[in-house]
């Protein structure tokens, strides 16, 4: 870490103090959200070529994904719905960057995910409550900002066939049996629990359903419950500084969009102390340091479609900037612009 972002780093711990007294109870706005989807940094760092985003792996019909792609052919083996959620990278990006071809491709791998939902509104493939989390997380958030944007009205049709399936697809999450199984097999992964909040509340936040806004607190609480002391938060016994960004990712999402009085303020010290302790995996150059990580960084699991997993750039740089944004203080603006640049030295690294 460059002195210059230490420096900012001590600063900022006490004005935080004052900011966390002073935060507004109300409920979160989509234009936070939008403050953070179209601002300069994601135009010139994520979203730079809209017409590259969910290209890779893109079958015609819009199934994306090797593991999609392979079984949309034979309906044998297993496929994620998960896989479809980068669709909303294009939605958000064709948002921040005018392209309605970034947009449409998006929706086509959203409509694909929903053409495979069944009558009770899940989805039938392997680690169901997981895999939906994901893919009803990414729907809501399109559909908030497609909303809020100025292509409400030219996509006003697609929204309205996706609002019902995905209420459908939320609401089968919050079923008992469903909810029970998904919070043993969630345990061991704390970012998990903002996903899952986030899949929820942005839901009942489109669907003007307080049921689920409410049914997302507690996933919020439970996060906020298992911080480690230190700032970071636990995956698998440990900490993982990629998953913990990706947790980072969702807690701020639903922080600027449904977060409310006193969760609000317990969530902003919670973010306060994680984001301060992902500063402490940053190398000078802007690489990550994966030593120690539970997940991630020394090929310990490996993707649905095989490969050993990565460490999340993107996902680290976006809540380093959006925390800038929550907080005010330019440091992490800063420290997301090293870690951008450091993740194409990374890329190089592992030959990508």
């Amino acid at each position: 870490m460059n002195k210059n972002i230490r420096n900012d780093l001590a600063r900022y711990g006490c004005r935080a103090a004052i900011f966390l007294a002073s935060i507004s109870p109300a409920l979160g706005s989509v234009s936070d959200d939008l403050r953070f989807e179209e601002s300069d940094f994601m135009k010139a760092t994520s979203y730079r070529r809209p017409d590259k985003l969910a290209t890779a792996n893109l079958a015609a019909n819009g199934a994306l994904s090797p593991v999609n792609v392979a079984w949309d052919r034979t309906h044998e083996g297993k496929w994620f719905i998960e896989e479809q959620r980068y669709g909303a990278d294009a939605v958000a990006g064709g948002i921040a960057k005018n392209d309605t071809s970034a947009i449409v491709r998006g929706l086509l791998i959203l409509h694909w995910g929903f053409l495979q939902q069944q009558p009770d509104g899940s989805f039938a493939c392997p680690d169901a409550f997981h895999s939906t989390s994901f893919f009803v997380e990414a729907a809501a958030h399109s559909l908030l900002l497609l909303n809020a944007s100025p292509f409400a009205a030219q996509y006003a049709g697609e929204i309205n066939w996706i609002s019902p399936r995905l209420l459908k697809a939320a609401l089968w999450m919050t079923l008992p049996g469903v909810k029970a199984q998904g919070q043993r097999s969630n345990a061991p992964y704390t970012h998990r629990r903002y996903l899952v909040a986030a899949a929820l509340g942005e839901t009942g936040v489109l669907a003007i359903n307080r049921a689920l806004i409410e049914d997302s607190k507690l996933y919020a609480l439970e996060g906020i419950a298992l911080q480690d002391p230190s700032g970071f938060n636990p995956e698998k016994g440990g900490y993982d500084c990629s998953y913990h960004a990706v947790g980072l990712g969702y807690a701020e999402r639903y922080y600027d969009l449904v977060a409310e009085g006193e969760l609000k303020s317990r969530l902003y010290g919670m973010l306060q102390k994680a984001n301060a302790w992902l500063t402490t995996r940053v190398r000078p150059d802007g690489t990550l340091d994966p030593e120690g990580n539970t997940r991630t960084g020394a090929d310990q699991e490996k993707s649905r479609n095989g490969v050993p997993k990565t460490l999340n750039y993107g996902w680290t740089y976006r809540s380093f900037y959006r925390w800038s944004l929550i907080s005010g203080d330019p440091a992490f603006a800063r420290l997301a612009d090293l870690v951008f640049a450091g993740e194409a030295i990374y890329k190089r690294q592992i030959g990508k």
